[in-house]
């Protein structure tokens, strides 16, 4: 008597009440009672695609296999071992090297019969071409979904879907855990230093909040939830906080088993999803900081927040980055820079470049308030422009038409050019030499024209821009203090130069078109 295997496969793209694992079994055991085999084992896999052979009831077989206690394996047909063509085809090249055949219930096929081997390859086929075209029509199915309304895989921490009413709500306790990372993100701690906090805290990670609403779950003892700096950083760059669902991020292909970014432009974005709970002041404040910590690598130690002028400020004489280091005089404490260069190598090497954080912030106080004056006296001109424009409109409109009315002229004479060089090919050089200085004419008129015509929504444009920067910087300075995240939206570089005398010259690089200036100031005695 043949010690057989049975082995039986759900996946969930497939008829339910035709491929049921109980239908399946009870096929196969019938099979095997009539045939005289005897059954020394069985697995099965629910629920998992025929694509991958990574399965728990592959990885039986194999272990049976090894083990040298089947002969046979019955499958109710050879979809339900495998819908990849070249892993099944593998899968049955091992069964027979260690003689053990593979006997399809329903189709009369056994793996050990020569003459079955066409109609293997045939199903094989079949079978691949069968999955490949499900997986399309379903991805084709989701993708309009995503496109349409937005789809809901998995709600991050903060949300959950009521049952009753199908709408994504916010979860008040999970929330207020996001929102106080975006908080201290923006206060100056770095994504690992707030993990520790949380973990510090006994705070739960996002999967304890998304498990806790499955029906029937009970939390594990032993598993802590600890936070990691990935998922801190997976929350920060989370969309949906501030309501926008965006879909078709990335394309998996299980046949292939890669995966690939979607381009932003062709991404499935839908504002107003949700509620938000993110301020979007806030969120394009952590975006800005996430960005600008990736480039300049500022770091903070003892889990301590990063200083306000970390890596942003730069030693003129030597290119080094100055360091902080906290300081007390006179149970009084405070914040200096000074030159890594002389902080690491001495003074041999570069001088200190010593300078308090709170002087700095007089200066850069300074220095915004000398950036917005120049902001709105910039505005003002542009004022002047527009009215000029406005003004001269109809002047402009009739240069415009007269550059048209030359270029129509000018288009002429090409054409009767081209027609004369034909007739005389022995001067044709001198022919292309009056076409191109014509073309060139032409080009140029263009150019004026399109001058002309974007002049004025330029101006516009431009003014706005003026005007909207001015009220940015007029409500970060109504605050009384520039916070961390505005000093670094406002300040690209801040470079420190060190006189004979030991002042300092403080040049600040300003982010966005505006030149930076010098202040002057004596620093403290080098002690």
């Amino acid at each position: 008597m043949k010690r057989a295997w049975i082995y039986f496969r759900l996946s969930k793209d497939e008829d339910q009440e035709l491929n049921s694992l109980q239908n399946q079994r009870r096929i196969i055991t019938d099979y095997a009672n009539q045939n005289e085999y005897e059954i020394v084992g069985e697995s099965f896999d629910d629920n998992v695609t025929g694509l991958t052979f990574e399965r728990d009831g592959i990885i039986k077989i194999e272990d049976a296999v090894d083990k040298g206690i089947i002969d046979t394996v019955l499958v109710k047909d050879l979809s339900r071992l495998g819908r990849h063509r070249t892993q099944t085809a593998l899968f049955l090249d091992y069964l027979t090297e260690n003689n053990v055949n593979v006997v399809s219930v329903t189709e009369g096929i056994d793996s050990f019969n020569e003459n079955d081997d066409l109609i293997i390859g045939f199903k094989q086929i079949i079978n691949d071409l069968y999955c490949k075209d499900i997986s399309r029509k379903v991805s084709a199915g989701v993708r309009q979904k995503q496109k349409d309304k937005g789809l809901i895989e998995t709600l991050p921490m903060g949300y959950y879907k009521d049952k009753n009413t199908n709408k994504v709500c916010i979860d008040e306790e999970a929330a207020e855990i996001i929102r106080e990372i975006f908080d201290l993100y923006i206060e100056g701690y770095g994504t690992t230093t707030i993990a520790k906090k949380l973990n510090e805290r006994g705070i739960k990670s996002p999967e304890f909040y998304m498990r806790r609403r499955i029906a029937d779950w009970k939390p594990s003892i032993s598993k802590k939830y600890l936070w990691v700096q990935t998922a801190i950083k997976r929350i920060l760059t989370n969309e949906l906080y501030i309501g926008i669902m965006v879909n078709h991020k990335t394309v998996s292909s299980k046949i292939r088993k890669s995966k690939t970014t979607v381009p932003t432009e062709e991404q499935f974005r839908h504002p107003n999803f949700c509620e938000a709970i993110i301020a979007e002041s806030v969120w394009n404040q952590a975006q800005f900081l996430l960005a600008q910590r990736a480039e300049i690598r500022p770091r903070a130690s003892g889990g301590r927040k990063i200083h306000r002028y970390s890596g942003i400020i730069k030693c003129a004489e030597c290119g080094a980055s100055l360091i902080a280091r906290t300081r007390k005089w006179k149970d009084t404490e405070y914040v200096e820079y000074t030159c890594n260069s002389n902080h690491r190598y001495g003074k041999q090497y570069c001088t200190a470049h010593l300078v308090r954080e709170s002087q700095l912030d007089e200066l850069i106080t300074d220095e915004v308030r000398s950036l917005q004056e120049c902001i709105l006296a910039e505005a003002d001109k542009y004022d002047n422009i527009v009215r000029e424009w406005n003004r001269k409109k109809p002047i402009y409109e009739r240069q415009i038409s007269q550059y048209e009315t030359t270029i129509i002229g000018l288009s002429r004479e090409i054409e009767g050019l081209v027609i004369d060089r034909m007739n005389d090919r022995e001067h044709s050089e001198l022919y292309n030499k009056m076409i191109a200085d014509r073309e060139k004419q032409i080009a140029e008129l263009r150019q004026k024209i399109d001058e002309c015509r974007e002049f004025d929504r330029v101006s516009k444009e431009r003014r706005k821009s003026l005007q909207k920067t001015s009220e940015v910087i007029a409500e970060i300075m109504e605050e009384g203090h520039i916070s961390d995240t505005h000093l670094r939206m406002l300040v690209r570089q801040v470079t420190i130069h060190q006189n004979e005398d030991k002042s300092l010259d403080i040049e600040f690089e300003m982010n966005g078109n505006w030149n930076g200036s010098v202040a002057v100031y004596v620093s403290p005695d080098d002690d």
